[in-house]
């Protein structure tokens, strides 16, 4: 799953008590495999058990996931806190269920036709930000989550290391305690929970938060990517490309960089030629790629990866969680 089990609390609770009130429809929801949990709904004398897939907000990125997940369980229901109409019209037409907390609803199986579209975004007051899912909270844990004996580092050697400002790092730490990834041991140490979990939403958070504010440009390439001789101090590959090198298993078709050089810089140095439909993207690098590796470290290519989306790019996420970044987690 990609959110906590404190919000997904949150949204199922909220979810049930809404359609009971809202739309008279009885519910109950138990946390069990193969997804995120079963619920139960009562509708017209009707008794439905479906395969919940949990989201705060679902994303397009995710439709792929989504829609490989119906292939194998038809019986599956999205349960967000918000859907954005344009997807829940693609999740109508691929015929998948789904629910937002406010009570909107859309259902549709040989027993029973169900849609509820009337129902205002739900807003909640007692959400607040948390400053560890934040821009510059996600560079943080994008270091946290590569070396997890950082945290325990002093509060000016990891912001020295992530290249954050001094006082961000103690709302960081504070916002994963709140969120119960990080457990006081004493004065001097803590301990990490659910790293798993941890790495899941920083992924979320990165498509929707750091990643699109990162980009700097498209552009297309006068010769393959591979014959490209990159400045590794200042400029990597990243997602599909990198995957390739880290893999070979992956032919890439949507090229990423990740640099520190501005744009006269790159079309010099690599002959490229901005292009707003082009086949290479280039973002911000935003960590000192020390080690003068040609790729983004192992975890930004899965995330790349799986924002991407498509079986394959899903299968070569797979093997590189497998192979270098589960023994960190």
């Amino acid at each position: 799953m990609y959110i906590c089990e404190r919000m997904e609390k949150d949204i199922i609770n909220t979810t049930i008590e809404n359609l009971r009130r809202v739309v008279g429809i009885q519910a109950h929801w138990v946390k069990k495999g193969p997804l995120d949990g079963e619920i139960n709904l009562q509708i017209n004398g009707i008794n439905l058990n479906l395969l919940t897939e949990i989201k705060k907000e679902l994303r397009e990125y995710q439709l792929d996931q989504i829609e490989e997940i119906h292939k194998k369980y038809d019986n599956i229901i999205i349960i967000a806190e918000h859907i954005f109409p344009k997807l829940k019209a693609h999740l109508r037409k691929m015929g998948i269920a789904y629910i937002e907390t406010n009570g909107n609803l859309f259902i549709q199986n040989k027993k029973i036709f169900c849609f509820i579209d009337t129902q205002k975004k739900r807003f909640n007051k007692k959400n607040e930000t948390n400053r560890a899912f934040t821009k510059t909270g996600l560079k943080v844990l994008f270091h946290f989550l590569q070396k997890k004996e950082l945290v325990n580092k002093t509060q000016r050697e990891i912001a020295q290391t992530t290249g954050v400002a001094l006082g961000n790092i103690p709302q960081i730490i504070n916002g994963l305690k709140k969120m119960g990834y990080l457990i006081p041991l004493n004065r001097k140490k803590n301990i990490w929970e659910n790293r798993k979990e941890l790495l899941e939403m920083w992924v979320n958070q990165y498509a929707i938060e750091l990643k699109p504010k990162l980009l700097k440009n498209k552009y297309h390439l006068r010769e393959d990517w591979q014959n490209i001789n990159l400045n590794t101090e200042i400029t990597v590959w990243g997602g599909e490309p990198a995957a390739d090198i880290l893999t070979n298993y992956l032919r890439p078709e949507k090229l990423t960089l990740y640099t520190k050089e501005n744009n006269v810089s790159l079309m010099k140095n690599y002959r490229l030629i901005p292009d707003k439909n082009g086949e290479l993207e280039v973002l911000e690098m935003f960590w000192n790629n020390i080690e003068l590796n040609k790729t983004a470290p192992p975890l930004l290519i899965y995330a790349d990866l799986i924002i991407e989306g498509g079986k394959r790019n899903i299968e070569t996420a797979q093997k590189i969680y497998n192979e270098f970044i589960q023994p960190n987690i």
